[in-house]
């Protein structure tokens, strides 16, 4: 069994304070230790190990889908989680991760839910991982949870290098071109201003106005760096804040072809919980609300809540169902023609298939919508460039004729 560090502070039985280090599995085993070494303890904490520095020593999403593969192995098993975990732990690996898998299993071992164990690291675990885990919990299908969440993860972590693989050409596409814009931009068309004020000559308009931008660009490079670096911080703020997630979310989902892969991503996963909820027990509306928390889509979320609350008031779920744009129309007929809990379980484990493929196929097809946007951006950025540079050349060889 592994074995945490905690620091004591106690008395002994002459009445003397004392201080010290002492290993154990838990608190409750330390104490039960130092009770019968006779020290009777005032404080015990846990030792808290330092955080890994680099990034290859921080736990990762490979690491959690992992943790959850062989938890869902333990699960169907029927072996106790927190005796599960700390065999998982003394497998050794990333020194974080098993101090993580050690306070989960102790935490798990001392009466706990899971999810209770995992909130402290809802950072790494993300809401969506922990929304699913507490269906699984309520639902008492902890396996198939942890089996749909490794597959999950295993996805979104695809889904992820697709969108990172199509998007490294246009990055090097633009930070080349940005940076040869750059050049010409603050560069060479000044040198043109200076050959037509000595000829005594006006440069064309579009010239003049790609001069003034590389003449304040020059002069107050600190504001453009400062207004890139606010712009920045200020998205990532507002994606953290919760008014912010709703704006932006409701934002992007107007994007043409974005919006589709929120919708599909988002409708996917809620359909995939609420068939899970329902095969395991859960009533319809605790499954459609639990869903939506799990989908990790604040806006969503707050509209699966307003479903639940209106069918306790007597409406359909075909009714309720409309009243959401994550959910699209063939989806809302097929859950909403469901006449009981089997029936609706049977029909969102096909519309989560549906969507899944669908979310995989949109994602892989990004680079055909990319590359023609970015031709398009290219090829004005050059026209306007080229013309900035170009006409003063004619001109000037008309006025030399």
């Amino acid at each position: 069994m592994s074995l945490a560090t905690f620091i004591y502070k106690a008395i002994d039985a002459s009445g003397k304070e004392l201080r010290g280090t002492i290993q154990a599995s838990s608190q409750a085993e330390a104490f039960r230790k130092m009770s019968g070494a006779g020290m009777t303890p005032l404080t015990i904490e846990a030792v808290r190990e330092r955080r890994a520095r680099f990034s290859f020593q921080q736990v990762n999403e490979a690491d959690i889908v992992s943790l959850s593969r062989e938890l869902a192995v333990l699960v169907e098993a029927r072996i106790p989680l927190d005796r599960g975990l700390r065999s998982i732990a003394e497998h050794g690996g990333k020194p974080e991760l098993v101090s993580m898998i050690r306070d989960i299993a102790a935490t798990i071992e001392s009466g706990h839910p899971m999810t209770k164990a995992l909130e402290k690291y809802r950072s790494i675990f993300g809401e969506v991982y922990i929304e699913t885990i507490r269906a699984g919990e309520k639902s008492g299908n902890l396996q198939a949870v942890m089996a749909h969440l490794a597959e999950l993860l295993e996805r979104s972590a695809e889904t992820r290098q697709q969108v990172r693989r199509a998007m490294i050409y246009p990055a090097v596409v633009m930070a080349v071109v940005a940076v040869a814009v750059t050049i010409i931009v603050v560069f060479v068309v000044p040198r043109f201003a200076s050959q037509f004020e000595a000829a005594g000559s006006q440069m064309p308009l579009m010239t003049r106005i790609v001069q003034g931008l590389g003449e304040s660009v020059r002069a107050y490079w600190f504001l453009y760096l400062g207004a890139l670096v606010s712009a920045f911080m200020s998205l990532t703020l507002a994606w953290r804040s919760r008014s912010g997630r709703f704006f932006l979310e409701c934002l992007l989902t107007r994007v043409p072809y974005v919006g589709r892969i929120l919708v599909a991503v988002t409708a996917g996963r809620f359909a995939r919980v609420v068939a899970i909820a329902l095969s395991s027990g859960l009533d319809m509306i605790e499954a459609i609300q639990v869903a939506g928390r799990s989908t990790g889509r604040p806006v969503f979320s707050k509209q699966c809540q307003d479903m639940g609350e209106a069918m306790r008031r007597g409406q359909s779920l075909g009714e309720a169902l409309r009243t959401t744009n994550y959910i699209p129309s063939f989806a809302q007929r097929m859950i909403g023609a469901g006449k009981d809990s089997a029936e609706v379980a049977k029909a969102c484990s096909i519309v989560a298939r549906h969507y899944e493929h669908e979310s995989s196929n949109l994602t892989k097809n990004i680079n055909t919508i990319i590359e023609p946007i970015l031709t398009v951006v290219m090829a004005a950025i050059v026209l306007l460039v080229a013309l900035s540079v170009f006409l003063p050349m004619w001109q000037m060889a008309r006025l030399n004729h």
